[in-house]
């Protein structure tokens, strides 16, 4: 089963996309901040993530540069309500 993090600090577009992603047979794992999202990197294995662009303190865009420091190969989808 492809393992997906979300990273998206609005909670209910989170377990929108999580629940969604599950109910098509992956398995998805919801964080509301990028810190919550290197911490759940640190402690599994992803095979993708997807991330919101405009979030506090730490943006998709810092949040993807920082990941690909640790995984070069790793795909990141960015979504954005705007």
């Amino acid at each position: 089963m492809i393992r997906i993090l979300v990273v998206d600090d609005d909670a209910v577009l989170n377990k929108t996309v999580c629940s969604f992603l599950n109910n098509s047979g992956f398995q998805a794992t919801g964080v509301l901040s990028a810190e919550d999202g290197y911490e759940a990197m640190y402690n599994n294995l992803f095979e993708m993530i997807i991330s919101d662009i405009m979030m506090p303190k730490v943006d998709g865009f810092e949040f993807a540069q920082t990941v690909r420091r640790v995984n070069k190969h790793i795909p990141i989808l960015f979504m954005s309500a705007k």
